[in-house]
């Protein structure tokens, strides 16, 4: 089921035409057209989707099965194939028996995406919730989030504009890639640790070394497991 099929069949059943509901809700029937026939480039507002599910007379697992669709929306296209060739891999091993006895499949959860990080010369952590994604075979138990980064200072191993999946409460060891602050500074960079210095580095060798005096308050976010590219 999709979001706009999902709210189009609500509609039908109540018997309300488009320019009824859209008025009913106070939203133009233009744009709830739009929203029907799945032409609007993101899904609507969290204040629209609360319209839209007083409107439909929703009940609370009913709002929760849309707000998810509306999530699911919001995932790049990048990751939606993933999950259609993960779909039709599942559906492969149920039909052979043999097969799912030793295949054991698990549905993968939320992953909360945060506005922005920056991989140069650092940028306020946004805390705000910006979407969720999926990915196969992440199972999400409150601790793995995902980070837009924008910046060229870790390519060729961070793209700019790459989304990378981060996993907290776990060490960063010397030469990992990790989520940092560095007094309210939010970077991903390259972990150096020696006997005379700690330091932040940048795969990109036009970026000098974050070195981490005395009184800096570093912190670590968590650990990058995983980089999307090219989303």
């Amino acid at each position: 089921m999709t979001f706009n099929k999902f709210i189009k069949n609500k509609r039908i059943e109540l018997n309300l035409s488009q320019n009824k509901f859209a008025k009913s809700i106070g939203i133009t029937q233009s744009y709830f057209n739009n929203i029907e026939r799945g032409e609007l480039k993101n899904p609507p507002s969290e204040e629209v989707l609360d319209k839209i599910s007083m409107g439909l007379i929703l009940n609370e697992e009913e709002i929760e099965y849309l707000q998810f669709l509306a999530a699911f929306e919001r995932t790049p296209q990048l990751i939606k194939d993933e999950l259609d060739r993960k779909d039709k891999e599942i559906s492969y091993l149920r039909g052979n028996s043999s097969m799912v006895e030793n295949n054991s499949v698990s549905i993968d959860d939320q992953i909360p995406v945060f506005e922005r990080i920056s991989a140069g010369i650092g940028v306020l952590g946004d805390q705000e919730v910006t979407e969720y994604i999926t990915l196969p075979g992440i199972r999400n138990h409150g601790n793995i989030f995902a980070v837009n980064v924008w910046g060229d200072s870790m390519e060729p191993t961070i793209k700019d504009g790459s989304i990378i999946i981060a996993k907290k409460e776990v060490e960063v060891r010397n030469g990992d890639i990790g989520a940092f602050f560095i007094n309210d500074e939010a970077f991903v960079k390259r972990l150096k640790v020696t006997d005379s210095y700690v330091a932040l580095i940048s795969d990109n060798p036009n970026y000098p070394p974050i070195f981490i005096g005395p009184g800096e308050d570093l912190k670590v976010v968590g650990k990058v497991i995983k980089v999307l590219s090219d989303i």
